[in-house]
Order: C-alpha cells, then sequence, then structure tokens
C-alpha cells in the first residue's frame, strides 16, 4: 500500500489528488461529500483536490439536481496515458485496499424486493442478446467489437436461471467468429441479491462472478467488486425498456474492458 502511494505521490502532489483520481476512474463520477465517506478522509482537503483538479481541466463537474459531480474530463488531452497510469497503481492495491474504491450507491427509500422481482421476471423472457465490448488504456488481447446471439432460458425450481447463449461476434476489423457462453442466475430472496456466475468450467465448477443488489428504481449493481487473479470484475443489471442491459467493468494488469450485454 505504502509503495503505491509513493510512487504516485510526487506525481499527483498529495495522497487526497490520487485517492480521487482512483476513486472516479473506478465508479465514473462522484461528490465531494461521497468521497469523504467512502474513503474516510475529512471533506475539506477533499473538495481542494476536487477544485485543482477541475481548474487544471483533468475534472469536469456538473449539476444532478443540486449536487454537483465530478468525473474524468473526456477532454482531457493525456487522458488515456493518465487511465493507464490509474490502472496500474489499482492493481497494485492490496484486496482489501481495494475494496474501498468501489461504491455501490443506494437510496434507502428503495423498494428493493419490488425491483429485485421486476428483474427476475424480466431474465425470464430473455431470448435475444446483443453484445458490445471496447478496451480501455493497457487492455491486452481482449475482444473488441459487437454480437449478436440467441438465449436460452432454463429454469431450476424457480431461483435459478441457466442462459445457453450462442452467436456471432464481429471485431471491429470486420472479422466474424462465434461465440458461446452459459451463465448462472441465482435468486437469493433472503439477501436481496441475484448472483450470477459463468459456468465455463461446468455446471459443478462455477466461476463466481458477482452479487447485484437494488441501487435505483431501474437497476442493480455489484454489492462488491470481485477480485480474480488480479482481475477485478464489477458490474450494472439496468431494466431499460426494450432490454435488460448487463454492463461490465473488468480492471487488472492486463484488462481495461468495458462490455455490454443487452437481454431482449
Amino acid at each position: 500500500m505504502r509503495g503505491v502511494y509513493f510512487m504516485l505521490e510526487p506525481l499527483f502532489g498529495t495522497k487526497n489528488i490520487e485517492r480521487i483520481l482512483l476513486f472516479l476512474f473506478i465508479n465514473g463520477k462522484s461528490y465531494g461529500t461521497e468521497l469523504a465517506r467512502a474513503l474516510k478522509t475529512p471533506l475539506t482537503p477533499l473538495q481542494k483536490g476536487l477544485t485543482r483538479l477541475e481548474k487544471g481541466g483533468v475534472l469536469l463537474s456538473y449539476f444532478e439536481g443540486r449536487t454537483k459531480l465530478y468525473r474524468l474530463n473526456p477532454a482531457y488531452p493525456p487522458l488515456q496515458e493518465l487511465e493507464a497510469l490509474l490502472k496500474k497503481a489499482y492493481t497494485l492495491l492490496p484486496t482489501e485496499e481495494k475494496r474501498r474504491y468501489y461504491l455501490l450507491k443506494t437510496d434507502s427509500k428503495l423498494k428493493k424486493f419490488d425491483i429485485l422481482y421486476a428483474a427476475w421476471e424480466r431474465l425470464q423472457r430473455v431470448q435475444h442478446v446483443s453484445l458490445k465490448s471496447q478496451n480501455g488504456s493497457l487492455s491486452e488481447g481482449a475482444y473488441s467489437g459487437k454480437g449478436q446471439g440467441e438465449v436460452t432460458v432454463i429454469g431450476e425450481g424457480g431461483d435459478i436461471l441457466i442462459f445457453q447463449e450462442k452467436g456471432t461476434l464481429t471485431s471491429k476489423e470486420g472479422e466474424a467468429f462465434s461465440f458461446s457462453n452459459v451463465f448462472r442466475w441465482t435468486l437469493d430472496r433472503k439477501s436481496a441479491v441475484i448472483t450470477l456466475e459463468h459456468l465455463r468450467r461446468g455446471w459443478n465448477h462455477p466461476v463466481y462472478l458477482f452479487d447485484l443488489a437494488p441501487q435505483s428504481n431501474h437497476s442493480l449493481a455489484s454489492v462488491d467488486a470481485h477480485h480474480c487473479g488480479g482481475d477485478s470484475y464489477m458490474g450494472q443489471l439496468l431494466l431499460e425498456p426494450s432490454s435488460v442491459r448487463l454492463h461490465w467493468r473488468v480492471i487488472g494488469p492486463k484488462k481495461n474492458e468495458e462490455l455490454d450485454y443487452y437481454y431482449s
């Protein structure tokens, strides 16, 4: 932990600047009070850091209602290099420290079980999938392109769904090839989460991905970033009008990927 800060602090000036940038790199957006609560750091130095980064063009701010949010500025010229540096720093953190930088934001007034069961009902009706994948800075060997496929849904006991997916992927270069996936979704009524597993190693050897909990009236999100072999997996399930969108973020020593599965 100290080694990572020692490496980046001379570049960023303070530990708080590094913490702010890492948090926004992982979560996409945030505001001062949320940063202070998640990072267990006083608000005043974080607010000063946010102001400094915005004046320098690294961040941009905007309002959602009365809340001023910050995000990395997509027009910042060396953004790709900055993200590559942040990705490297994040992958070097111990697992417990990584957990500080992922935040599941929820509204305490949510009717969690209504959202949970609405998502489950939508998943049971899936027949098709559209895929989109893109690589960020320093992502090696990952697929980037689009795909289409069919989904066979098998129900097991009411609380388990198996998605058997087959289709065709087309890379950005125009090369087409087939794909197949098998996912297992499990509804945990007691914990109010939906667990997602990949069954690429067989039904008896599932690869755990994440637990999805209600986040808003139209979305669920991973309760925590799942860490496996140096890679961190985060996800959102968004209940859109014409599809259920599963959005993935994968960050690791050789990965910086975003994937979208549009189920309909």
